[in-house]
């Protein structure tokens, strides 16, 4: 097997077997229905309310949140992150989210991390006037976010 095909092999596993044609239909579905940016906006209460049943603690750092985080991440089985800190902004990779798998690259997948990753930022003390967005994908199988201030 080679590197391309076994790459291939560990995203169709990311998301449970038992689970992958149900959620695949549910995208279907919700995407018959629903506009891009309905779903996006779907999928990010959806990542708050996963975020507020998954508190991650008490977190005084960036590193805290970064390491509760991945410890989350990693008792699920949803990949994990990596926060870059700049002085402007805070960029935030996921690496293997199982979502963007089973929902095909849908573009609005990436909604329910930016919203786990905006409620846990509020859930620290993060100030008013900053947001998470959602940035252009580093490939398929990393999400890019950014922590910043909004205009």
């Amino acid at each position: 097997m080679g590197s391309q095909e076994l790459l291939e092999h560990l995203r169709v596993r990311a998301c449970s077997r038992q689970w992958l044609g149900v959620v695949r239909a549910m995208g279907q579905e919700f995407s018959a229905e629903l506009s891009d940016d309905e779903l996006r906006a779907l999928f990010g209460r959806i990542g708050r309310r996963f975020a507020d049943n998954h508190s991650l603690g008490d977190c005084l750092t960036l590193q805290d949140v970064e390491r509760a985080a991945n410890d989350l991440w990693d008792r699920v089985e949803w990949g994990s992150c990596r926060f870059g800190e700049y002085p402007d902004r805070v960029e935030i990779e996921h690496l293997a989210p199982p979502i963007n798998v089973a929902l095909d690259l849908a573009p609005w997948a990436d909604g329910f991390l930016q919203g786990v990753y905006q409620s846990w930022f509020q859930q620290s003390g993060m100030l008013s006037g900053l947001a998470v967005r959602t940035c252009t994908p580093r490939s398929e199988d990393v999400r890019c976010f950014v922590l910043s201030r909004v205009f």
